[in-house]
């Protein structure tokens, strides 16, 4: 009899789990130890809209979101051979949970989501998120952090872009990365945009510098001067191309002389440098033979965001149209 009632109680137990299974009541990780955590539990950042619904619009609009799952950004993982450093800051693990020379981690699930609220707000290990300011009795237990406010938390990611940053007068004058890419909404008290415009926003690359033209004897002196972005222009190294063309035609419009100047081209991955770039204040400058008779001379200032863009395609950053006279 003793082991009759022994079968009939594990019978007892697996009917039990298959209920609770069944009932989604019982779901164990295959994976892994469980969550410490709310915020660790959850993922991905849906949580996040329930309360800050307009934040969340901003950041699903921005570039951030399509960091992994966009096909330009695909195309250059294949291009740069899938190299893990550089996927990784494409789906983050928080960035807070790096010391402070270590390397961002690639998270292993949610990659779709990008650079998501979590990657930069969460703090692992504790059922708090990092943000401006303390609010104890907040849903998601807010905790004031300083360095989610400070360029340090973008140069995780950014890194070139930081060091640009560190050398220019951008950082004594005391102007972050998120003065410029996350600037404060009157309408959202202590609340900054979420959008965090940059390279693929027209007119912010297009008020970062000043393109001039004038004509020196026989030659057509081109200047582009970085007098408001915060770092070199083009800010990203390895993929940014940004060039010069130069179209000059005759009385009967034929053209005469067609020309371009790279001021950036793509540069090896992981053997990039800032010196083909424009530094903060500095002019760069070009010149260009003037072709008799007299002609008229179109002026561009051409910028790729990725090299395998035709000129076409290119955001035509400054045009100017200047006559130019017998040398």
């Amino acid at each position: 009899m003793a082991w009759k009632l022994r079968v009939a109680l594990a019978l007892s137990c697996v009917l039990a789990v298959g209920a609770l299974v069944a009932l989604g009541r019982w779901n164990p990780k295959q994976d892994g130890p469980a969550p410490t955590s709310r915020v660790e539990a959850q993922r991905t950042n849906q949580d996040c809209r329930q309360c800050h619904a307009t934040v969340w619009d901003e950041w699903q609009a921005s570039h951030h979101a399509q960091s992994w799952t966009s096909p330009q950004v695909q195309a250059a993982f294949r291009h740069f051979g899938h190299d893990r450093q550089c996927e990784s800051c494409h789906a983050p693990e928080p960035v807070t949970a790096r010391g402070a020379e270590a390397l961002v981690a690639l998270r292993a699930e949610d990659r779709a989501s990008g650079v998501n609220c979590l990657s930069c707000h969460a703090l692992p290990g504790t059922d708090q998120v990092a943000a401006a300011r303390t609010v104890p009795d907040a849903p998601c237990q807010p905790v004031a952090v300083p360095l989610l406010s400070e360029s340090r938390q973008c140069g995780a990611c950014h890194t070139a872009i930081f060091e640009d940053w560190s050398q220019s007068r951008y950082r004594t004058d005391g102007k972050s990365c998120q003065t410029c890419h996350m600037p404060a909404i009157a309408d959202r008290p202590g609340g900054h945009s979420h959008a965090c415009l940059g390279g693929h926003d027209d007119d912010l690359v297009r008020s970062g510098v000043r393109m001039s033209c004038e004509q020196h004897g026989d030659e057509l002196v081109v200047s582009v001067v970085n007098h408001a972005t915060g770092h070199n222009f083009p800010g990203e190294r390895h993929n940014r191309v940004l060039l010069l063309q130069l179209i000059e035609r005759n009385a009967a419009g034929e053209i005469v002389l067609g020309r371009q100047e790279i001021i950036k081209n793509i540069t090896p991955f992981r053997g990039e440098s800032s010196a083909d770039q424009i530094q903060v204040d500095q002019v760069y400058e070009a010149r260009f033979p003037v072709v008799e008779p007299p002609v008229t001379a179109e002026v561009q200032l051409l910028y790729k965001r990725f090299p395998w863009h035709a000129d076409r395609e290119a955001l035509v950053v400054h045009q100017a149209n200047i006559t130019l006279e017998k040398p």
